[in-house]
């Protein structure tokens, strides 16, 4: 177990050029990909290494969730309407992780958001994950509308 906290660390601090011990932020020219992290973690291809990359992400997604450090929404669009571009997208949201999923429907003609079901613990009166989410795919360009996301934000920001 001790080895795959390090080896976990370790993929972690090459790929996003980060020290986990010290916090010093190493230049992106120094940012490993995945065919460097498998050539230097011998027995694994470029696909393996990130595919054990994504997990350890998760596996660190979900700890900072339950010690409340970050909170996560997770998306996955379920309609996309495209006339010359598209124009309406329509996603489910799930607030950190767990519960029933809301939906979102988005109107790019009009350049509009609307909450049309509420996942749970989404906050009745401040919706603080479905404005999160709101806020993230308005600012995405149309062609990087994704099919699914996890976008992390701080306790506290709405």
């Amino acid at each position: 177990m001790l080895f795959s906290f390090y080896k976990e660390q370790w993929y972690l601090e090459k790929r996003n050029a980060i020290c986990m011990t010290c916090g010093r932020v190493s230049p992106l020219a120094t940012q490993s990909n995945f065919e460097d992290l498998a050539v230097d973690f011998e027995g694994t291809t470029a696909s393996g290494a990130e595919r054990f990359y994504r997990r350890t992400l998760d596996k660190l997604r979900l700890k900072l969730l339950e010690s409340s450090v970050v909170h996560t929404v997770t998306l996955k669009q379920t309609e996309r309407r495209k006339k010359k571009k598209i124009a309406v997208a329509v996603y489910l949201y799930q607030a950190d992780n767990d519960g029933e999923w809301g939906e979102l429907r988005f109107d790019f003609e009009n350049g509009t958001a609307e909450i049309v079901k509420l996942a749970d613990w989404d906050t009745v009166k401040s919706n603080v994950f479905a404005k999160t989410e709101i806020r993230y795919i308005q600012g995405l360009p149309e062609a990087r509308l994704l099919k699914s996301v996890v976008v992390p934000f701080w306790k506290g920001r709405a």
